[in-house]
């Protein structure tokens, strides 16, 4: 189809043709009808319908996108407020298509675009779309994003975008691979750094490598002063307008309205606590912490502190409930060891930077101990003390470290005193408003005693704290207490509050002590002119008299009087026709006696009071000792149950032990004894044997030489006899029964051969019949020595 032929169709059906030159068209034709007349219906059903017009930006073909960018452009200026409902359907496809053209016109289209929706409602939408394209992998759409986003606070600057929407990306942008997307990085971080200041240094370099700090400061140098956005919300616009022409009507063309904008927007300071994300500490703090920070052993207290300090180094803390975190940190302040106290205090510095004022429920609590651990002489300890101090006045409320501060001042230990007058008067320089009357009291009250005290610093302190306190309230407030200190350091005094400065200063309001009001209604009487007006009172009403006397007895014409002046006679001749009496001066005795009593009392409420707080104190301080040892106490109970329980289980064990001793030592006794008895059985079986093999001996012997001879028979009946008996001896156990059963055993044997062993005639062979006895014999004590090894092993 012709060009010609792509005229006749349609606008609908030449912004949906397949053809890119007819969409190319139909995206003409939209941009030059919106050109004319805006609230056209066609306008109008893009806008009610957002997809359609994502389409239309979405073209797939570079050149007809071009064009439907450039009409989307013009759409957007003129429809206004009408196209915010298409933001969420077109920013993301200009981020993604866009913004990434190769069309040099499709690009700065696509970033106008974008800015108008910043324009036309608010910019965060239009940041929070955008910031999803930083995540990418193409280092091409990183780098286009982030170019668009610096156009955008290049345009409207931080105090309309906010900076937090991109702070936490851009230490992302400086970690990428592409070196495109860190410059373009560098472009962002000088823009935004133009309009914050110092505060994006604060925010960004602790989170950059040290040689991306060197080139950042480099470019931020070159910055030039005074850098004002070029752009306008939609919404100041209208304002501004609206400003200028109330200011034309009325005729005054010496306002600027746009300079007076620009001076708001440039007295405004960003705060990178307020850009941070808040970091919640208290969950990553270990469960042991509170019996580890109790541990004997000062390593380990000091091991544990280490741990944690590096959870606290972090710029914005969640606000959390650290009430027994500061409990332990008070634990930690009044420890003995002088790096647990260190340690200790960088804790509650970091603490109270990341709370800021949500740390000020916790000054109460702190700051005793740390006043009460001034008395550290090392300089390093008194720094860190100082710098919980000064964040606890920064943080905190005046009123809850004054009565600490004024309690201390009255300490038995002179360092203490000395370092608490110190930090008042940095105190007291720091404050905005002047002290309220009774707070002036409360601190010259002891300030003004020790001024006598012994101790050269402590009376140098007590100077400086009257100066500036002094110079705080103004000279004609200063009388009352100037007149109350010594003539000896009243010069020194002076001189402090001559040169100090201070913050807040009283406008001098004449005040009068108690004694000196009084003494001033009472006239002098040695006064001279009292008695002159005394008399020419008496000459007044003298001539009154006369006058009406004459009056009375001779009418005359009234004469016109003035009424101020007749006022004023009167007023004169009454004030002065009252004659003083005598009582005036007993009164007046009386009324000074009655203000120095008055002056007694007040010195003696101050001084009670005083005592109160001081009272007070130390009962909070022994309930908080009391609830410390109580939690001790229940500690060391558990302690002791524990050590109670072991102690039965090891005296059982140890009783089982010694019943198994007893039982072995009973056991081998009995062997031993048994043994003795195996020793002495074994000894008289061998005694046996001997004397068995003797009498073999002998008997062979004589049966060779001697042949038998019946009368003797008698006698070999005998020996015969006492060789059974030896042998029945023979037995190891004889109350067992084993012996005698072995002899029974044996018996027919023996028997026989003790029936054979005499009975022969000279005819048989002598020899071989002891021969035989022996052999028996020894058979006989080879088995009863098996025997004996036999019930050896049963006893094992």
């Amino acid at each position: 189809m012709s060009e010609e032929e792509f005229e006749k169709l349609p606008l609908d059906q030449l912004l949906a043709h397949k053809l890119w030159k007819a969409r190319q068209l139909g995206y003409s034709k939209l941009r030059i009808l919106a050109e004319n007349n805006v609230n056209d219906p066609e306008i109008h059903d893009l806008l009610e319908n957002p997809e359609r017009l994502r389409k239309i930006v979405a073209d797939p073909n570079v050149l007809s996108q071009e064009t439907a960018i450039h009409t989307l452009c013009e759409i957007l200026k003129r429809t206004g407020k009408q196209a915010v409902k298409t933001r969420e359907f077109i920013v993301p496809v200009l981020v993604e298509k866009g913004i990434i053209s190769s069309k040099i016109g499709a690009k700065n289209d696509s970033i106008e675009c974008l800015l108008i929706y910043v324009e036309i409602d608010t910019p965060d939408p239009v940041i929070e779309l955008m910031v999803p394209s930083l995540g990418v992998k193409n280092p091409k759409q990183v780098t286009a994003t982030i170019k668009a986003i610096n156009a955008i606070y290049a345009e409207f600057g931080c105090d309309v975008v906010s900076p937090k929407l991109i702070m936490e990306h851009i230490t992302k942008m400086f970690a990428h691979s592409d070196r495109n997307v860190r410059a373009e990085a560098s472009s962002l971080s000088v823009t935004i750094r133009s309009y914050m200041g110092d505060s994006f240094d604060v925010f960004i370099f602790p989170k950059l490598k040290s040689i991306q700090q060197k080139d950042l400061t480099k470019l931020f140098d070159k910055i030039e002063p005074g850098v004002k956005p070029k752009r306008l919300l939609f919404r100041d616009r209208e304002r501004l307008e609206s400003n200028v022409n109330l200011v034309q009507s009325k005729g005054d063309d010496d306002i600027v309205m746009q300079d007076a904008i620009t001076a708001n927007q440039e007295e405004e300071k960003f705060d990178p606590y307020e850009l941070e994300e808040p970091v919640d500490v208290l969950s990553k703090l270990p469960t042991d912490l509170s019996s580890r920070i109790s541990d004997p052993i000062w390593k380990e207290r000091v091991a544990v502190l280490e741990e944690i300090s590096k959870l606290f180094k972090v710029m914005k803390i969640k606000n959390d409930d650290f009430s027994d975190f500061i409990g332990l940190m008070v634990k930690c302040l009044k420890d003995v060891n002088l790096q647990v106290l260190s340690l200790s205090c960088s804790i509650l510095v970091d603490l109270a930077n990341g709370l800021k004022r949500n740390f000020e429920r916790y000054v109460r609590t702190i700051i005793n101990p740390l006043l009460e651990r001034t008395k550290e002489k090392k300089r390093t300890i008194l720094d860190s003390l100082n710098n919980v101090l000064d964040l606890c006045f920064k943080y905190g409320r005046f009123e809850d470290i004054l009565e600490p501060i004024v309690e201390h001042m009255s300490h038995i230990a002179p360092p203490v005193k000395v370092e608490s007058m110190h930090y008042l008067v940095r105190c007291l320089k720091e404050l905005e408003e002047v002290p309220k009357k009774h707070e002036v009291e409360i601190i010259m009250e002891p300030a003004i005693k020790l001024l006598q005290d012994s101790q050269l610093p402590v009376r140098n302190a007590a100077s400086e704290v009257i100066g500036v306190l002094l110079k705080m309230i103004g000279p004609d407030n200063s009388r009352y207490f100037i007149d109350r200190i010594d003539k000896r350091h009243v010069k020194k005094v002076l001189s402090i509050c001559d040169s100090t400065t201070v913050k807040a200063l009283r406008k001098s309001i004449h005040r009068k002590s108690p004694i000196s009001a009084k003494t001033e209604a009472i006239p002098d009487l040695r006064n001279k002119s009292t008695v002159s007006v005394n008399d020419e009172s008496r000459k007044v009403q003298q001539q009154h008299n006369d006058t009406s006397m004459n009056t009375s007895s001779i009418p005359s014409k009234r004469m016109a009087t003035s009424p101020l002046k007749k006022d004023s006679i009167g007023s004169k001749s009454n004030l002065t026709s009252r004659s003083l009496k005598a009582s005036n001066i007993s009164n007046f005795g009386m009324a000074s006696q009655q203000v120095r009593e008055l002056e007694t009392l007040r010195a003696e409420k101050l001084e009670w009071m005083s005592l109160k707080k001081n009272l007070t104190a130390e009962l909070e301080d022994a309930k908080h000792n009391n609830e410390t040892l109580l939690k001790d106490i229940v500690t060391l109970n558990g302690k002791l149950d524990d050590y109670h329980n072991k102690f039965t289980t090891m005296s059982m064990t140890l009783k089982s032990k010694d019943t198994q001793i007893f039982r072995l030592k009973s056991d081998l006794e009995n062997f031993q004894t048994k043994n003795i008895q195996y020793q002495q059985k074994i000894k008289m079986l061998e005694n046996q044997l001997k004397n068995a093999s003797t009498s073999s001996s002998s008997a062979t012997s004589f049966s060779s030489t001697k042949p038998v001879d019946p009368v003797n028979s008698t006698d070999l009946a005998t020996e015969s006899n006492d060789i059974n008996r030896r042998i029945s001896i023979l037995s190891i156990d004889s109350s067992n029964g084993d012996g005698s059963f072995l002899a029974r055993e044996e018996s027919p044997s023996l028997q026989l051969n003790q029936s054979t062993l005499y009975n022969f005639d000279d005819n048989d062979d002598g020899w071989k019949r002891a021969t035989a006895v022996t052999n028996d014999l020894k058979a006989k004590i080879q088995m009863m020595k098996a025997r004996t090894r036999v019930l050896d092993h049963a006893d094992d």
